[in-house]
Formats: structure tokens, C-alpha cells, sequence
């Protein structure tokens, strides 16, 4: 049986599918604002972009941005903000595939490590709740919290 699931840059058309998913993480996200930034970080470079996981039928389940930048510890460093994702199964296989897409991408872009931003304010309390299974989740992919953020160097 094939996967039902894909791993696919965010396309322009699919700006607007893809505000809901962020909203369940960031209910005061302005749609123009949404707008505006996912326009900005895909039309800005070949480096940078939005990653989503999708279905068979481009319903979106995972979303996060990503770009490269200088780290003056650690060389080059993909930078990831607003993962988000809507994952029904126990398996958490949508987070899976997001991020080992984003992994995948660090290390084709020459980075050293990636470094994820989680959004605010909802998963604030993951650092919080050592039991809470999305924080295991990025424990157990090797991330440490950092503040609000979380790292993996390579």
C-alpha cells in the first residue's frame, strides 16, 4: 500500500488552504498577514521556502517555513518557523515526515544544524510539560530545547 502522505513545497494556490492549519496553533493570526509572509518567503529565493505534508488530495497536515542563515557558532543553520500540525494518528507520522523533510533540506542546503521556532502561544506549554507526547516527539528526533526554540545539529 503507498503512503497516503507527500512531502511538497507549498504552492502559491495553496496560501490560502494553508491559513486554518496555522490558526489551530495561532488563533490571532491575520489572514493578510499569513498571506503576506508566505508570499514573501516563496517568492524570495531558491533557498527558502514553506515545506507542507500533504494527502492524496492536497489536503494539508503539516506545515513549517525554512531558510538558511550564518550562525556564529555553528556555521550555517536552517532556520524553521511555523511548524504546525494536524496529526490524527497515535504514530505522529505527519511531525515524522515534516521533519525529516526538513532535515533532508538542511543537509542538501550544507547546514550544520536546523533550528525550529515553535509557534506561539500553544506550544509554549510543550517545554513545559515533560510528558506531553509532541515533546517527546522532538526529544526522542534528538532536539533540545533552547528558550523557545529547539536545535539539532547534524
Amino acid at each position: 500500500m503507498s503512503d497516503p502522505y507527500s512531502i511538497e513545497p507549498l504552492a502559491r494556490d495553496q496560501v490560502l488552504q494553508a491559513y486554518p492549519l496555522l490558526r489551530v496553533f495561532d488563533p490571532e493570526l491575520d489572514q493578510a498577514k499569513w498571506s503576506s509572509y508566505a508570499e514573501s518567503v516563496l517568492g524570495s529565493s531558491t533557498d527558502r521556502g514553506i515545506l507542507t505534508i500533504q494527502n492524496v488530495q492536497r489536503h494539508i497536515f503539516g506545515i513549517s517555513a525554512f531558510w538558511p542563515k550564518p550562525d556564529l557558532r555553528n556555521g550555517r543553520v536552517l532556520e524553521i518557523e511555523n511548524f504546525a500540525v494536524v496529526d490524527i494518528s497515535a504514530s505522529r507520522k505527519v511531525a515524522w515526515l515534516l521533519i525529516r523533510g526538513l532535515e533532508e533540506i538542511g543537509e542538501n542546503l550544507s547546514c550544520s544544524c536546523i533550528s525550529i521556532s515553535l509557534l506561539q502561544p500553544l506550544m509554549r506549554r510543550w517545554l513545559r510539560e515533560p510528558g506531553d507526547p509532541s515533546v517527546e516527539l522532538f526529544r526522542s528526533a534528538g532536539f533540545r530545547g533552547e528558550q523557545m526554540r529547539l536545535r539539532k545539529c547534524f
